[in-house]
C-alpha cells in the first residue's frame, strides 16, 4: 500500500474546496455576476439587447461600465464585460481539467517560491545577525571595515607592528598601561621602564607590580608613564624594545609613539574611524593627524580619557 503525502485533515479541506466536482469557478463569483446582471439597469440592457444586437457595444467609447460593456481598447476579449469576466475565471482553472491546472499552479508556486528567495534575502540581510554587523562589507570582513576602509593599506601597517597589539586585550589598546603589559608579557621585565617610570615620580609599589595582568593604575599614573615614554628614544632602550617587538614601522621616535596611531599606522591612518551613537565617524580629518573635534563629545567621556584624546597633536 502506497502511503499518502496527505493528511485526513488536508483531505477533508481539499473535498470542501472542490466540492467533491473538481475545480470550477468560484460560486461566489458567479453569484456576483448574476447579482449584476439582474440589477434594473442592466437587467433591461440585456433585454433590450436580445432585440437589438447591435447595442451590445453601447456606451463603449465612453462609459463602459454603465452597459456592461467591454472598454473599446479592449474590444478583442467580446463585447460583454460579464461575459469576459466569466470566461477568464473559466479559463484560470483550465476549463475545470485539473491536471491542466495543477501544471499551471505548480509553475506559479515554483516562480513564488524563487522570487520569494531573493525578496527575504534582501530584507533579512537588513537585520542580518542582528547588530553584529552594519553593512556587507562589514559581514565580509569580520567587522574590520568598522574600523577602517583601507584594508590593504590597514593590513600593511598591522604587519609592520609585529606583536605590539594583544589581540585578546583590545579594549585597553592604546593606554600606556597595556603597552608596557604587553612587553612584559613577551619578554618581561624591562629595566629601562623601570627607571623611567620612577624619574618621573610613579610610586615604586606600582612600578614593581606591572608584571601583573591585573594590574590598574590611575589616570594620573598613566599620564606620568605617557611622560616617561617621551623620553625613551632610540639612545636609551626604544630599539631594544621595537626589536622585542617586532615593530617594523618607520618613524617610531620615542615609545610614546607606539600610543599614536598616526605614527602607527602611517599609510592607513586617514581612514581610521570609531562608531558612535551618531554613527561612524572619522577620527582623523586630514592629512596632518587633526582628530575630529566632534569625538570630544559623541564618545563617552571614560573612552577619551583611556585613549589620551588631549594628547593627539591637535584637535578641530
Amino acid at each position: 500500500m502506497v502511503a499518502s503525502v496527505l493528511t485526513p485533515l488536508q483531505l477533508i479541506a481539499g473535498a470542501g474546496l472542490l466540492q467533491n466536482q473538481g475545480i470550477s469557478v468560484s460560486p461566489e463569483l458567479q453569484a456576483s455576476i448574476t447579482a449584476y446582471r439582474n440589477t434594473p439597469l442592466i437587467s433591461a440592457f440585456l433585454q433590450a439587447l436580445a432585440l437589438d444586437g447591435t447595442l451590445a457595444t453601447l456606451g463603449a467609447s465612453s462609459v463602459p461600465a454603465f452597459s456592461n460593456s467591454v472598454p473599446a481598447a479592449y474590444s478583442s476579449l467580446g463585447t460583454q464585460m460579464t461575459a469576459v469576466i466569466l470566461a477568464q475565471a473559466t479559463a484560470d482553472f483550465a476549463s475545470g481539467d485539473i491536471s491542466k491546472f495543477i501544471q499551471a499552479l505548480n509553475q506559479c508556486l515554483g516562480y513564488s517560491e524563487t522570487t520569494n528567495l531573493f525578496i527575504n534575502s534582501a530584507v533579512n540581510s537588513q537585520t542580518y545577525l542582528a547588530n553584529t554587523f552594519s553593512s556587507t562589507n562589514d559581514s565580509i570582513t569580520g567587522d574590520i571595515t568598522t574600523v577602517n576602509l583601507a584594508t590593504q593599506s590597514f593590513g600593511s601597517d598591522l604587519a609592520n607592528l609585529g606583536q605590539l597589539i594583544d589581540l585578546t586585550d583590545l579594549s585597553d589598546l592604546g593606554s600606556p598601561l597595556a603597552l608596557v603589559q604587553r612587553i612584559v608579557q613577551i619578554v618581561g621585565n624591562v629595566p629601562i621602564l623601570s627607571v623611567a617610570f620612577l624619574s618621573v615620580g610613579i610610586p615604586q609599589e606600582v612600578v614593581l607590580n606591572l608584571n601583573s595582568t591585573t594590574a590598574t593604575v590611575t589616570d594620573s599614573v598613566q599620564k606620568l608613564m605617557y611622560l616617561a615614554m617621551t623620553k625613551i628614544n632610540t639612545n636609551n632602550g626604544l630599539t631594544q624594545i621595537l626589536r622585542v617587538l617586532g615593530v617594523t614601522t618607520a618613524n617610531i621616535n620615542t615609545m610614546a609613539d607606539l600610543l599614536d596611531p598616526v605614527k602607527l599606522f602611517p599609510n592607513s591612518y586617514q581612514s581610521l574611524t570609531v562608531t558612535t551613537a551618531n554613527g561612524p565617524r572619522a577620527i582623523y580629518i586630514n592629512a596632518q593627524g587633526s582628530v575630529n573635534s566632534k569625538l570630544s563629545t559623541e564618545l563617552p567621556p571614560y573612552v577619551i580619557s583611556a585613549v589620551g584624546f588631549t594628547n593627539a597633536a591637535s584637535v578641530v
